[in-house]
């Protein structure tokens, strides 16, 4: 046995710690490392018992197995497992990391997927839900008033005037002031309800479960309320007062748009009244808007056809009792109903803008209509025009006028543009500008409809016109109104002092012109003379035997 133990030591280590197990009756079973006889480590399995039947001795019985195969595979077991273990710890540690990074990056995901939600969902600006979250959270409403029989308010609101605040003092200081009008909008309204920007300087604001119409306008008088202190912005005082229009759920419609359109044209009308107040919407504001679009269409549809016309009106001075010019009138020759004046479509083309491509049409037809004349041999003669105020604003006004005038031949002598006051004075360095560079082009200037835009005699002098043309309104009760007969006398004397010409509009009977003659007044233009003739009738004006007050000679003498 002492021959399988690496050494002595460990021989009688072994020995000792058996002995006390076998001392009392214990079988000793054991692995221990061993060594052969060519001196090689092996693992061996020990098993010792004491001997029986010896009385006065301990003789054990040792059996020694050769388990070096075992153990090795129990080795190789244990590494492949601690190694199995090992890599399990690794790929779990390397599987938690990629959790971990996962989970980060599904956040990252989440708030950008957010901020994308948001940013499609509210305006840039003001930060309030946009038109798309608008329509989505009307929709909501209108479902959960409908559910509940209650009632929806949508208030469509535009800040007046934001465009001059926007064009003057620029567009920095127009954002401060819608983030300012944001701001005061949510603060008084209920954190139930919504208030959203659709764009520009339009807001709407949604209010549900409301009792009635007395709801709507109390919220509404409150922004009004709200909106009426100034604010300061980069040192400049500015006021934002709204025009609000109101459309009530279920009474004015029940679809998100048709109630938005209808809050829209009440909107309207309260920017008719005046500003600065509310509108309720009816069916009567919904078939005036309907008539205007069909106006306008219609409209649109006759400038590409071709159905605007022009009649002239002579008019007459009677110290050389000649037609001393003629006033190009505008009609519109509608094939379904005939001659439409422009007071029913003038101020819808002013608002839309068509004014402009119309007014451009004016000019250039009333200069080659004189041209047609003169090549009939008909006297030369000045053409007058009106130029809307929107006309009158743009900013190649000088040029498309020179322009026309090279196109036709016609010299800018015989070109008058009539301009009223209030388009004078809306700005009136710019139009002492544009008015200087007509003057000095040749193109005569009058000022029509002059009496009723609250003129200035220090702003009068500076301007460079050659002709007053008074009111109709003034010369219509003459002969009963002595104020009105006071207001013609002032403007007469005022023109014969400035060196200006005078002409009477609206001349209609004999006692009219006795009456300005009498005052002295000696350029005149109404129905008495003539009413505004197509350009083949024109001819007639020149005719010895035109009826009424015109008698003419052949050199157009009356």
């Amino acid at each position: 046995m002492r021959e399988l133990h690496p050494s002595e030591t460990d021989f009688n280590r072994f020995g000792d710690w058996a002995c006390q197990r076998i001392a009392v009756g214990e079988m000793v079973v054991t692995e221990m490392r061993g060594q052969r006889k060519d001196g090689a480590s092996i693992w061996v399995r020990a098993t010792g018992r004491q001997a029986t039947g010896v009385a006065d001795s301990v003789d054990v019985v040792w059996i020694f197995e050769d388990v070096t195969e075992r153990h090795s595979a129990e080795q190789a077991l244990r590494c492949a497992h601690d190694e199995l273990e090992q890599r399990v710890l690794e790929r779990t540690t390397e599987l938690s990391g990629a959790n971990q990074q996962l989970q980060a990056e599904i956040f990252v995901r989440l708030q950008a997927e957010q901020r994308i939600w948001h940013i499609a969902h509210h305006d840039g600006l003001t930060g309030l839900p946009n038109r798309t979250l608008l329509h989505d959270r009307l929709e909501q409403t209108l479902a959960q008033a409908e559910r509940a029989g209650s009632r929806v308010a949508v208030i469509f609101l535009d800040l007046d005037r934001f465009k001059a605040i926007n064009d003057t003092l620029g567009h920095g200081v127009g954002d401060e002031l819608l983030k300012h009008v944001a701001r005061r909008l949510s603060a008084v309204v209920r954190a139930v309800d919504t208030v959203s920007r659709l764009g520009g300087d339009e807001f709407v604001i949604v209010m549900a479960g409301i009792a009635g119409p007395e709801d709507a306008a109390v919220a509404a008088q409150k922004v009004i309320d709200a909106l009426a202190a100034a604010v300061t912005i980069e040192g400049h005082s500015l006021r934002a007062t709204p025009s609000l229009g109101i459309a009530l759920f279920p009474d004015d419609g029940t679809a998100p748009l048709h109630l938005m359109k209808n809050a829209d044209t009440a909107m309207y009308q309260a920017k008719a009244r005046g500003r600065n107040t509310y509108e309720f919407f009816t069916q009567r504001l919904n078939a005036e808007t309907e008539r205007a679009f069909t106006l306008e269409q219609r409209l649109r549809l006759a400038i590409e056809a071709g159905h605007l016309v022009l009649h002239y009106q002579p008019l007459v001075d009677m110290e050389t009792r000649k037609v001393a010019s003629l006033e190009a009138l505008l009609r519109w020759n509608d094939p379904e109903h005939g001659i439409i004046l422009p007071g029913e479509f003038i101020p819808l083309a002013e608002e839309t803008g068509l004014i402009v491509p119309i007014g451009q049409w004016v000019i250039a037809e009333a200069l080659r209509q004189n041209r047609r004349w003169q090549e009939a041999g008909m006297p030369l003669l000045p053409v007058a025009v009106n130029l809307s105020p929107r006309q009158f604003r743009q900013k190649d006004l000088v040029g498309g006028i020179r322009a026309l005038l090279a196109e036709t031949g016609q010299p800018a002598r015989l070109l008058e543009l009539e301009i009223t006051e209030s388009t004078l004075l809306h700005d009136l360095d710019a139009a002492l500008e544009t008015l200087r560079e007509l003057d000095a082009m040749g193109v005569r200037l009058a000022i029509d409809d002059f009496g009723t835009g609250y003129s200035s005699l220090n702003h009068l002098k500076r301007l460079p016109v050659h002709k007053l043309k008074i009111d109709q309104s003034f010369v219509r009760d003459l002969c009963h109104d002595r104020d009105d007969a006071a207001i013609v006398n002032a403007i007469i004397g005022l023109g014969s002092a400035m060196d200006l010409h005078v002409l009477a509009e609206g001349v209609e009977t004999r006692d009219q012109l006795a009456a300005l003659d009498k005052l002295g007044c000696r350029q005149y233009q109404g129905y008495l003379f003539s009413r505004p003739l197509p350009p083949d009738q024109v001819g007639q004006l020149f005719n010895p035997s035109m009826l009424g007050c015109i008698a003419t000679e052949p050199d157009h003498t009356i």
